[in-house]
């Protein structure tokens, strides 16, 4: 797990919401993050977004999942994947 803050490319009413990683995983030869946003210097962790995740040069780019269908893959597959580490 990792401690660090992220500036999404989500705007919510015109300005970027900053977001904390939650969870890391890989999926199909794909990086994933789940992030929290942050409010002052607490993550809200009960409403969680998923995004793919690519390192570029010690940087992480941020991309969005595009279709419902691979949003419900990947979430289904990180539900079996926490499933097993328990």
């Amino acid at each position: 797990d990792r401690d660090v803050d992220v500036t999404c490319p989500l705007e919510l009413n015109g300005k970027e919401i900053e977001f904390a990683i939650t969870e890391e995983f890989d999926f199909e030869g794909k990086h994933y993050i789940l992030c929290g946003e942050v409010t002052g210097d607490e993550i809200n962790d009960e409403e969680v977004y998923l995004f793919r995740a690519v390192m570029e040069d010690a940087e992480i780019t941020v991309e969005s999942i595009e279709t419902e269908e691979e949003y419900d893959r990947i979430i289904e597959a990180y539900y079996e994947m926490s499933e097993d580490a328990e």
